[in-house]
């Protein structure tokens, strides 16, 4: 962990950080697939979820006007799904069934907040740290975190698709140090993702600490906390 500076700011992933899905994702899939006629396992979907999507392109669409970059988002989720369901079996209502579930995954119903998570960014404000969501996501994040009482708790919400880069990318995190008005030594990344997180703030430039939920061990030389609740603790030690 580098100490050549005091933390000014800190910049939290999304999912899998602040939020998580409400119910497993195969599960959410099949029980919309029921919902248009179409029988698919969730432990199938599960499966095929966890391969396809390590194995998307980037979630960001540099040089593209609002309308054509919302087309953009629904085009790369539409191409998500049908690989999912390619592996899972077949639904005849493919567009009513994309719809469901693009629409599902805009409600803050469908996700829920780490119970450790709203404490986190208050204790980072009362340490007077700025703060910035920093996510591989779409325009649908900040209506999703402000229902769930994480938006008004940061100082931006940063996401792929709006600033034309993703994680692990520089240009994101340099971009969330332009608004956070903070320089990348002073700045902290917080993600459960290694590569996407931990190695691209620390190529930018950036102190990082890797959030491991218990996904498994990662290497000694990395700093890790295992909740967010930890981060207070971990800032006390290298500040």
């Amino acid at each position: 962990m580098p100490t050549r500076a005091s933390i000014q700011a800190i910049t939290f992933d999304a999912a899998g950080t602040l939020i998580r899905v409400a119910e497993p994702v195969g599960e959410t899939y099949s029980r919309i697939a029921r919902e248009v006629g179409a029988s698919l396992s969730p432990e199938s979907l599960n499966a095929a979820f966890r391969d396809v999507f390590p194995s998307m392109p980037a979630m960001a669409f540099p040089d593209l006007d609002q309308p054509a970059i919302a087309r953009a988002e629904r085009a790369w989720w539409r191409d998500l799904v049908e690989r999912v369901v390619r592996h899972a079996g077949r639904v005849r209502a493919f567009d009513e069934y994309f719809e469901a579930l693009f629409c599902y995954y805009a409600n803050a119903c469908a996700w829920r907040a780490y119970p450790e998570a709203h404490r986190a960014l208050e204790s980072a404000r009362e340490r007077g740290l700025s703060t910035a969501v920093v996510s591989n996501f779409d325009s649908r994040l900040p209506p999703i975190l402000g229902a769930l009482g994480i938006a008004d708790r940061v100082d931006s919400v940063i996401y792929s698709t709006g600033c034309g880069a993703a994680k692990p990318d520089k240009r994101i995190f340099d971009h969330a140090v332009d608004v956070l008005g903070s320089t990348p030594e002073t700045t902290l990344h917080v993600g459960d993702n290694l590569q996407a997180d931990y190695h691209g703030a620390s190529a930018a430039g950036m102190a990082a600490v890797h959030l491991d939920r218990g996904k498994g061990a990662v290497g000694v030389d990395i700093p890790t906390v295992h909740h967010l609740g930890e981060l207070d603790a971990f800032l006390v030690r290298h500040r």
